[in-house]
């Protein structure tokens, strides 16, 4: 139980480090992007930088263009949204076992006789794949991600199939399509997923269906990193010249740039893990504000390179947002239907008891769960 009147006190000894006025580090990090925006030569100097510590982004065209996102109300469009929920291994339990949920919809606008489309597809995991990394938590989240590209290939050639290509459709995901937490696995387990992903990736893009991945309130530093080389004078040693704008954010900059419903241009990532992707699946992203937020949008190469289609997605992002009171309503909605609360957990774990009773196998529980699960005294 926690004890409340010691959980005070603790917030206050860390209030000054929860509570720190940023505003003149932010104030620092968008004069010197008003720099940088005015230096012609800053993305030459750019692409000579190697070996940076963080990854420094590159672009096509000037850096300080404000784009007017179109807006869409009459305009007949489908969008995809596909999102996971999982019930890890109990290692508490014999029974060695996890759940994933794939929660999906299809919210089809402008369009007659279509309705809207709701899914939730359990899919449970038992025995030892050959990494033995099913089991641990990063691997049930690898094969989460899996699962929900899965979901969305499937979805994407179901409506293009059934909607033609006369109606503009796009499936959007939550979260990031840079596999940042395949970075610092073991080559073996990176490989087996980001093949997996990629290959998913690729059979998306060969169906030619837009995809695209939104993040809310992005705390991704990829433009600050061009601040911080200006600031060290693309010395990236000198960590005492950059160290004031440490605690900035990309959004810190794009709040002071972008007015509600425009968007940044696009910028190409440069982190360690995207050079493992192949060049038309390459991960691009640029910032948008949605009129309640910035949010980050990122794209595969083979649509950044597509403007027109940048402009579609950059509209259905805004769009989704209006009638989701600022987050994209499909994202939540795929929430709704990919979440596993706790009864449904009780219920995974009763079902599976019920089973082991029926075929007479008896199941181990360790002490500690069987405490942890009715205290006495």
């Amino acid at each position: 139980m926690l004890d409340r009147c010691k959980l005070i006190i603790e917030l206050q000894h860390v209030a000054d480090k929860l509570f720190v006025d940023s505003t003149p580090s932010y104030h620092l990090a968008q004069d010197i992007w008003q720099l940088i925006i005015g230096d012609s030569t800053f993305l030459y100097k750019v692409r000579e930088v190697h070996n940076a510590p963080w990854p420094v982004p590159l672009w096509q065209g000037n850096l300080g263009d404000i784009i007017p996102v179109e807006m869409i109300p009459n305009k007949s469009y489908v969008v995809l949204s596909v999102d996971g929920s999982q019930i890890y291994p109990d290692r508490h339990n014999i029974l060695s076992c996890f759940l994933i949920n794939t929660g999906s919809v299809v919210l089809p606008y402008g369009i007659e006789n279509k309705r809207v489309q709701l899914f939730s597809d359990p899919t449970v995991f038992a025995g030892v794949d050959e990494h033995q990394q099913s089991f641990t938590t990063d691997g049930v989240n690898c094969k989460r991600q899996e699962l929900e590209l899965r979901a969305g290939l499937d979805l994407g050639k179901q409506i293009k199939k059934e909607y033609g290509s006369a109606v503009s459709s796009i499936v959007l995901f939550d979260g990031s399509l840079i596999f940042w937490h395949l970075s610092s696995k073991e080559i073996a387990v990176r490989d087996q997923f980001l093949n997996a992903y990629l290959a998913l990736l690729d059979e998306l893009y060969q169906e030619k269906i837009p995809v695209a991945w939104y993040i809310s309130m992005p705390k991704s530093k990829e433009l600050m990193s061009l601040v911080r080389l200006y600031l060290c004078n693309f010395d990236h040693q000198k960590k005492e010249l950059y160290a004031p704008v440490d605690a900035v954010i990309d959004s810190g900059i794009m709040y002071s740039m972008l007015e509600p419903h425009t968007r940044s241009i696009v910028f190409s990532n440069h982190s360690s893990i995207s050079h493992y992707y192949p060049r038309h699946l390459r991960p691009f992203f640029f910032y948008i504000h949605t009129g309640n937020e910035i949010g980050r949008v990122e794209i595969p190469s083979w649509i950044a390179c597509d403007e027109q289609m940048v402009d579609m997605i950059a509209s259905v992002v805004i769009d989704q947002c209006i009638k989701g009171g600022g987050y994209p309503v499909a994202l939540a909605e795929a929430h709704e239907q990919a979440v596993v609360k706790g009864p449904d957990r009780e219920f995974f774990y009763h079902f599976l008891q019920k089973m082991s009773i029926d075929r007479k196998y008896t199941v181990s529980v360790s002490r500690k769960s069987i405490k942890k699960r009715g205290i006495g005294i």
